[in-house]
């Protein structure tokens, strides 16, 4: 070991301390903020704004922008692609401790106290497409769009253990009110604005991707009781297929009703060669058919709360694209 490296370890509070996790979760900020400070025209126009702000504010206007003579286009780069795995990552350990502090449980309740605020995501960014949110798009497009749904969850979890410990009420519930108070206003303010501005509503749109994504999770229940895998009917493998398939069934309707083509490149290729609508749909199902049959058989082998959270991440990946999906056919974008 070098001698500034004993130096460093010295000087560092001890491990796991208070005072080490606030010194952790600041050094990235005061790092950033000595660069600014330093080197500003380096750190800020040619990194933040180039690579990682640029591209949001591009994507928000839906064309490129310039800073400073600096052009910011949208879409991802291997800058920001790197930088933003680097944030998750580094969040990691916070994140772990946060929960532990907060002593949750990972069951099914909060899976579904969660849903509500992944759907809220997705009304958000449905918003966002149709142009309602101004000033305020860019901290609702990918990736602004991650860290506020993040930011919001973690202080309802917050909320919720205060409830919870002042036997006032819980996690999960809390966790859902939140969401579905988001949600629920999300959804209510692009109705309106359809309805205020003389837009044809689909109305149909939604009750028939909701009633596929339905019908067919409930024909994966009934099915899965004639197989001897006990978890795959568990309540959070049903959220994850119901996910998936409201995904699944959005795309299925813009490309049968609506003209419109898979915006997946997979999915875009297997469309392309088969020239069959309802491609999408049948390998989406497929794929989370496996992928669910795989965790069901692997629950009582996996660490519980890996488990929790690789299940739950397959159905937050299609829950919110299923609502944005939904919304824009309803308000015909």
């Amino acid at each position: 070991m070098s001698t500034v490296t004993r130096r460093v370890e010295t000087a560092l509070p001890e491990t796991g301390s208070r005072e080490w996790w606030v010194l952790y979760l600041l050094a990235p900020l005061v790092l950033v903020g000595a660069g600014l400070l330093a080197f500003p025209t380096v750190v800020y126009d040619r990194f933040i704004w180039q690579y990682l702000w640029g591209p949001v504010v591009a994507d928000a206007a839906s064309q490129p922008v310039t800073h400073e003579g600096i052009r910011g286009v949208r879409g991802y780069n291997a800058v920001n692609t790197v930088s933003y795995l680097a944030a998750v990552v580094y969040s990691l350990p916070g994140l772990r401790v946060y929960l532990d502090q907060l002593d949750v449980t990972f069951d099914a309740r909060l899976a579904y106290g969660f849903a509500p605020i992944i759907i809220a995501g997705g009304a958000m960014r449905a918003l966002e497409d149709i142009s309602l949110l101004g000033d305020y798009a860019v901290w609702f497009i990918t990736p602004s769009i991650y860290f506020v749904v993040t930011a919001v969850t973690v202080l309802a979890l917050g909320v919720g253990a205060l409830a919870r410990d002042r036997n006032i009420g819980s996690i999960p519930l809390t966790v859902g009110l939140v969401g579905s108070v988001w949600a629920v206003g999300a959804v209510g303010w692009a109705v309106w604005h359809g309805l205020s501005t003389s837009t044809p509503l689909r109305l149909w749109v939604p009750v028939a991707t909701t009633g596929i994504a339905l019908s067919v999770t409930a024909l994966y229940y009934w099915g899965a009781s004639f197989v001897d895998v006990p978890h795959l009917r568990h309540p959070l493998i049903l959220l994850a297929v119901f996910g998936q398939l409201w995904d699944a069934a959005q795309n299925l309707i813009g490309v049968t009703f609506l003209g419109f083509s898979p915006k997946m490149v997979i999915t875009n290729v297997v469309y392309e060669a088969t020239g069959f609508s309802g491609s999408t749909f049948v390998l989406k199902f497929l794929v989370t058919l496996g992928i669910v049959w795989y965790l069901a058989d692997a629950k009582d082998e996996m660490n519980h709360t890996w488990w929790w959270l690789m299940t739950f991440f397959i159905g937050a990946i299609g829950l919110p694209m299923g609502v944005r999906g939904s919304l824009r056919m309803l308000l015909g974008a």
